[in-house]
């Protein structure tokens, strides 16, 4: 007997708990406190289960930036361009494991997936995710909501760049090229092949909820290459911006980009001492160069 969309998501985000994940766990809510209400985890590390020379993924979920931040830039920039994303670092058993962590509101998340233009937070809150803190059973509801909510939005808007009568993997590997597309991205032209090979059951589960539920119509084709070609021009700015901020959030930013390219690539990048003390200023000829060769698009 399949599952709703929603008994689905449901299934694929059961809890996660480890030693390492609980660490994590305790140094985010000793940093934000009682602000916190559900903490995330997503990408490959939750898919392998390997921390080693790897950076875990994870969203947090906080109630308002007013009690997060004592800081009135973070609370402005996490509210003006979500999310604010951060580095962290904790030592269990004497190894040293390493995170990043981006910080949303319930209300800019519900937001965002609902109603963003913009592919950025529901092509990624479409893929896999588990809750590795709760403040409350209520969260875990709240946020099989917003997966359900984000996998609809990327329907939608997929949808017409499709024929009628494609298939999941069709489907996913269309979607993702063109979220990818509207993004700054390192990663190779396969990723989207990828991205669904590696969770092919999931991501079937939830286009088959999709189909079912929701007999959405699809948009009309003109329009909807315009809108993706708008998305991809207004994407591109977007990225820039966000890797321009976190550059003052993420502690070593540039060099993690700078790392992140080379691990996607193969090929080096090399970041000055300028760079990494004035990134706003020496950054941009590395970011141009990049593109330019095509190590990034």
């Amino acid at each position: 007997m399949s599952r709703s969309l929603s008994q689905h998501v449901y299934h694929y985000s059961q809890p996660m708990h480890d030693e390492v994940l609980h660490a994590f766990v305790e140094k985010i809510n000793k940093q934000y406190q009682d602000s916190v209400v559900g903490i995330v985890f997503y990408g490959s590390c939750m898919r392998t289960r390997e921390y080693n020379d790897a950076i875990l993924d994870f969203y947090v979920i906080i109630d308002k930036y007013s009690l997060a931040y004592d800081s009135y830039w973070l609370r402005f920039a996490n509210s003006a361009l979500p999310p604010n994303v951060f580095y962290l670092q904790i030592c269990v058993d004497e190894k040293i494991y390493r995170a990043k962590y981006a910080v949303m509101s319930k209300k800019s998340l519900f937001a965002n997936v609902n109603k963003a233009f913009h592919s950025y937070f529901w092509a990624r809150f479409t893929q896999p995710m588990t809750c590795i803190y709760m403040h409350n059973e209520e969260f875990k509801q709240w946020f099989v909501g917003i997966q359900c909510a984000a996998s609809k939005s990327f329907f939608y808007n997929v949808l017409s760049s499709v024929s009628k009568n494609s298939t999941s993997s069709e489907f996913w590997i269309k979607g993702f090229q063109l979220t990818y597309a509207a993004e700054l991205r390192a990663e190779s032209k396969s990723r989207a092949v990828t991205i669904y090979e590696n969770n092919r059951e999931y991501y079937d589960g939830v286009f088959s909820g999709l189909v079912a539920e929701y007999n959405f119509s699809p948009q009309n084709k003109f329009i909807n290459n315009i809108k993706w070609k708008v998305r991809i021009l207004y994407g591109k700015f977007l990225s820039v911006l966000r890797l321009m901020k976190a550059t003052t959030t993420f502690v070593g930013g540039v060099d993690y980009i700078a790392w992140k390219i080379e691990r996607h690539t193969g090929e080096p990048v090399s970041v000055s001492d300028k760079a990494r003390k004035y990134p706003w200023i020496y950054i941009w000829p590395i970011v141009f160069n990049l593109f330019k060769q095509g190590k990034i698009r």
